[in-house]
Order: structure tokens, then sequence, then C-alpha cells
């Protein structure tokens, strides 16, 4: 690893694939396996910093760095970056020139368990399951969870359909599901709000038995207050069943202190991994008191299994943690690109430094706007507001053509079109969205619902 020492300096550790983008002459022959993590420290001059090093990491992005695109859509899925790139190539190689590559992928899926723990301030590894996806994750704890016909659980009327389908599903079962009507509200007064443990109060009763919600909205940027909605329905037997694919990867997660029952995520969207992988937590306790069946069980999921792989007639044991809900076989090759981004990003990057980054964007777009008279939806607060993803009220199908056409990647939904940071993005792509929306305007295209 190289060192840069100046007078004034601060040490900043970084990925020596980064070292080679900055300082070219460090380039060594395009080897792979040459630039492997590290956790060296590496010096990098305090006038380089802060913005030097976001600077650094966006040339990790090629789509961004030199390919001209304004890539606005993290929410929908990052560009991929080559920290990512460098875990797969290695993949390849390996399965294509090692004779037995197996069992090492399946220490780095072990390891990239605990990685996630970490993250998340999970209690153990073991409280941690990888999962193919977000989906998986969420009806693994509701197929899961015990009832009885009348039974109830609630939702938001706007919950992601991934989320809420898994719990209508179940109504075949006679489960109840509620969903609080906030769609009508918002669309009486313009105005979208994030829930909290008041908003459900209505609707819980004796018979409820969970509540589902996102952390962060996927369609308004909303950022549920979690931590309340579990401290008020938790101790009267009521679980609180998250996803939160829309936060991991963009800011910190303390799953301990949320106090939640069970989360879910996918970490192709925050966590720039490829699809196909995702994890659940679910809470030791909810293991412990209510011993819940997994949906689908293979060798994976059982604790006593025998080492000839012979099935007797005993009765399963599965295992006593989350564990339970895991598959035997998980995707190797994206628990392997997994691992090296989940390294670069708690150990360089760091958690915390990413939501500020984010929301330091999002202030920007504030502004911006707001010199455009172009309403952002949602809260304006950042306690319920999301640090990566804002909606802009503007509905004519015109605007979508006219920020693709200047290279600027976009979704729009039924609120508005979603604007959604990754670690790449910098304050020149709020500019370039600025002057596009500028020029939208003046194109005469209108704002807010026509």
């Amino acid at each position: 690893m190289k060192r840069m020492l100046t007078p004034h300096h601060r040490t900043i550790i970084l990925h020596p694939l980064l070292i080679r983008l900055i300082h070219p002459s460090t380039m060594a022959p395009s080897r792979v396996d040459s630039v492997v993590d590290s956790s060296t420290p590496t010096t990098f001059p305090k006038d380089r910093h802060p913005d030097a090093k976001w600077s650094a990491y966006r040339r990790l992005v090629p789509l961004v760095d030199t390919d001209g695109y304004t890539y606005l859509n993290a929410s929908f899925a990052p560009p991929s970056n080559l920290i990512v790139h460098d875990a797969i190539t290695r993949y390849s190689n390996d399965a294509l020139h090692s004779p037995a590559p197996k069992p090492e992928w399946q220490k780095m899926a072990i390891e990239t368990r605990e990685l996630i723990a970490k993250y998340i301030n999970a209690p153990s590894p073991e409280s941690v399951a990888l999962t193919r996806d977000t989906t998986e994750g969420l009806n693994c704890f509701i197929r899961g969870m015990k009832f009885t016909p009348g039974d109830n659980v609630v939702i938001l009327d706007s919950e992601h359909p991934n989320h809420a389908y898994g719990w209508m599903a179940m109504r075949a079962a006679g489960l109840e599901v509620r969903q609080v009507p906030t769609i009508p509200l918002a669309e009486k007064t313009g105005s979208v709000s994030a829930a909290n443990a008041d908003t459900f109060a209505p609707y819980v009763d004796d018979c409820t038995r969970a509540i589902g919600i996102s952390s962060v909205m996927f369609h308004s940027g909303q950022w549920n207050d979690i931590a309340g909605i579990s401290a008020r329905y938790r101790p009267k037997g009521i679980h609180v069943l998250v996803d939160m694919t829309q936060q991991v990867g963009f800011a910190t997660v303390d799953v301990q202190a949320l106090g939640l029952s069970a989360a879910a995520f996918a970490l192709h969207k925050g966590l720039n991994c490829p699809t196909g992988l995702a994890a659940l937590y679910v809470d030791p306790e909810v293991i412990a008191q209510a011993n819940p069946q997994p949906p689908i069980v293979g060798y994976g999921a059982v604790h006593n299994t025998r080492a000839d792989l012979l099935v007797p007639s005993d009765e399963i044991i599965y295992h006593p943690n989350t564990r339970r809900f895991e598959h035997l076989n998980v995707s190797l090759v994206a628990t392997t690109a997994a691992n090296a981004f989940l390294k670069f990003y708690l150990n360089e990057m760091g958690p915390g430094n990413v939501e500020e980054h984010l929301y330091s964007l999002g202030d920007s777009l504030r502004r911006e706007c707001q010199d455009l008279g172009i309403d952002i939806v949602g809260p304006t607060s950042r306690k319920e507001h999301a640090h990566h993803l804002y909606i802009l009220d503007v509905h004519d199908p015109r605007w979508t053509e006219h920020l693709r056409a200047k290279q600027i990647l976009i979704t729009p939904y039924r609120l508005g079109i979603r604007i959604s940071f990754g670690f790449y993005n910098n304050f020149e792509d709020v500019k370039k969205l600025a002057a596009a929306l500028k020029s939208g305007l003046e194109l005469g295209f209108p704002v807010g619902k026509v």
C-alpha cells in the first residue's frame, strides 16, 4: 500500500483499486489478484478530503465517471462498480482454473453473513439468514408466524407489493389484512407523512398479530418511525416485520436499537451487488418464544442432520436461530461480490459517511428545486425523509423523455419522478439535473398534477 504524507494529513483507508485509479504510476500488470481487499491504512492529504475522497469513489463507477450518464436511479438498481466487477472476475477466474474452489466460496459466504450482521448490529451472525431476495425473506417470516383464523395484520395501503402480497396471500388461511388508508389523505392534502405508532393505533386490536412496514418507502421517500412503532406494539405481543431494502447500504442500520421483530432486505440496491442475494434478520427472542416453522425445509434448515447424509424418521430439530430459514445452497458468486463491497462500504466509506453524503446531495437538490418552483413530495425533515430518495412533483410524461434524452436516468412513479442518489453521485449531478429541469420549464412542461 502506498502512503502519501504531507505536513497536514488525515488517515483514510483506501481500497488498493482506488490507489491504482488515483495514482496510475502504481498500477501493476492487470492481474485481478493484485487488487484484493486490504485493511492497511493509507494517508490521504487533508486538502483532498472530503470532496476528493468521493471523487475517487466515483471513479469506481465507469458509467458515471467516463460514460457520460447522470445516474439518479439507485433505488431501482445502481450501476455496477469496479469493486464488484473485480470480485466477480476473481470468482470466474477461480471457477476456470481452480480444481476445487467451492469450499473457499462457502467460507466467503459465511464471512459475508458475518459482515451483514456487523453492519446491521445483529446480536450474532446466526440471527441472519441469507435468502434469494427480499420477497423470500419476508415470506419466510410471514409463513412461519403462528396465527388463528380471525387474527389480523396491519399494513399501509401504499406498502411495497412484494410485502403486501405476502400478507394478502394468507387471507386464504383466515388471516385478516387491514390496510391503513394513507393514500386518500395524501391526495386530499397534497402531503405525504411518515408513519409512526399513532398511524396504526385505530387499526390495531387484541387480534392483531403483526404490523408490516417498510423503513423507507420506495414511492415517496418517507422514513417511517420503526423504533417508535416497535416500542409501542411489540410489548403487546405484536410483531413488527420491516422491509429495509431502501435503507440498507444507503444509511446506518441498528436492528437492536430499532427493536423490530424481523427485517428483510436485498443487497442489489444500496449494497450494489448482483441480484439474487438478500438477508433476513429475526430477533433471537422471536425464535426462542415462537419457534417459527420454516416454510421451506431442506438440509440447511435442520440442526440434527447426520454426517452420512441419511435422513432417519426422527423428529426434525431446526436450527435454534434464523438460520432455520436458510437453504444449503446460496448464490456464491453473489456472496463473493457482496463480501467485497461490504468490506469497502464498512471499512473505507463508512455507512454514516455515506448517509451524510447522500443527505448533502438531497439538501442541494431541495435548494435547486425551490429556486425552480418544483415541489419535493414527502416530509422535509431528515428524521422523516430518506437520505437518498426524493420525488419531484412533476407528472407530465414529457419530463421523463426530456431527462432521458439528456442521459439523466430516473424512474417515474404515481407521485412524480423519483430521484435516488448513490455513493457515486456528486453535486455536479445535481446541477445537471437542475439545468435539465430549468430547460424543461422553458419548454413549457407543467409542474404538479395536470
